[in-house]
């Protein structure tokens, strides 16, 4: 079998389905592949924020080794929780490496795991997805009942969420080497705030569609059915659940909202209410006129998808049990069919009124049930 038709010289309709298929694909991996390798080396660079070596001592001296991971964000509340490890080197270790003698960092003074609450002094969430928060604290140690006694520290900090980016930054004091201060600079990821901007692009872009659809209703008289009439209502508790698809976004009155939501909100509100007034105020009574015309409407429809049935066999482009043009007939609301096969041929019963019945539902207003013929599609007389 060619990809291409004899006699038309046209893509056959499964030649067309693949080269669909691969332009899709391929448009896709496009997009997909490369974002997902940034995605990559942009948590590989996060996995060590920054290390920082002990100060005034070598690394076979004496100093203990201070590891914070971040454990969890709280914008609303303005903090967030460190998880520290320490762990002694040097005369501080024992055989066992746990503690020789007691020592104190900062607040506490063990080894042990500890969790650390640390506070935001800057940043507020309305600002989001463009939202900054900062944050300071030091390290020190000495022995313990021993503040004279200073021990170095070293820092290895840890920032591996998926939506949060830290930047931290060092400072060191050359008048005291044993002390290390930090300070972070917290924001959003690139990824957090791309999928917010696309989510405000993809609610401005149904907004503007639904209120291009109200003013067709109301300039070009479109024809409001019970689904144009449902659309807007139905968005507007729609809206606000994609609203919240957006990675931790607060309560409503951010950046984000701004940009996008409230405005979209508004149109939407008052396409559908155009939309309901103008289907309103236009609605009349049908007319024995209406009713006519419907009738030749779905005649010229029946003939119409008739014959374009019968080029679609003759060119042989669709298969036995995919058949378009058979779908779009069953599809016409005015269409009743039964359909048998003979030997590849398609039978179908067509419903129409003839000229008789037309002139008596023209001077009564009522008519009898419709007269049925059956005819071939292929134009051989009709049986009987």
């Amino acid at each position: 079998m060619t990809l291409f038709h004899a006699r038309t010289g046209r893509l056959r309709a499964w030649a067309r389905r693949t080269i669909w298929g691969i332009i899709v694909a391929g448009s896709l991996s496009a997009v997909v592949i490369p974002i997902f390798l940034i995605y990559r080396r942009e948590g590989d660079n996060a996995r060590s924020v920054v290390e920082v070596g002990p100060q005034g001592v070598s690394h076979t001296g004496d100093f203990t080794h201070v590891v914070g991971s971040v454990a969890s964000v709280d914008f609303e509340d303005k903090n967030f929780r460190v998880h520290f490890e320490f762990t002694p080197h040097g005369t501080l270790a024992g055989d066992d490496g746990v503690l020789a003698s007691a020592i104190s960092v900062s607040l506490f003074y063990t080894t042990r795991s500890v969790d650390v609450t640390m506070m935001y002094m800057q940043g507020a969430t309305i600002d989001y997805p463009f939202d900054m928060y900062k944050s300071y604290f030091e390290i020190l140690a000495n022995k313990d009942r021993e503040q004279l006694h200073r021990i170095a520290v070293s820092l290895t900090f840890l920032g591996m969420l998926q939506t949060v980016e830290f930047v931290p930054v060092v400072h060191l004091d050359p008048s005291d080497t044993y002390k290390i201060s930090l300070q972070i600079l917290t924001r959003r990821s690139p990824r957090t705030i791309g999928f917010s901007l696309f989510i405000v692009l993809i609610m401005w872009a149904i907004s503007i569609a639904i209120g291009i659809i109200a003013i067709q209703v109301i300039r070009s008289h479109r024809i409001s059915d019970e689904h144009i009439l449902t659309l807007g209502i139905t968005t507007l508790f729609v809206l606000p659940a994609l609203r919240e698809t957006q990675l931790g976004i607060p309560a409503i009155g951010c950046a984000a909202d701004v940009l996008g939501f409230y405005w979209n909100m508004a149109i939407i509100a008052i396409s559908s209410i155009m939309i309901l007034m103008t289907s309103a105020l236009r609605w009349k009574e049908p007319s024995i006129d209406h009713e006519i015309n419907l009738i030749h409407q779905q005649h010229d429809m029946q003939t119409k998808l008739a014959s374009e049935m019968a080029l679609a066999e003759d060119e042989d482009d669709y298969d036995d049990d995919e058949n378009p043009v058979e779908d779009r007939m069953k599809e016409n609301p005015f269409y009743s069919e039964t359909h048998s096969d003979t030997q590849g041929a398609g039978v179908y019963g067509m419903e129409c009124l003839d000229e008789e019945e037309q002139s008596q539902l023209m001077v009564t207003g009522s008519r009898s049930k419709p007269q049925t013929f059956k005819g071939w599609i292929n134009n051989t007389p009709a049986p009987g």
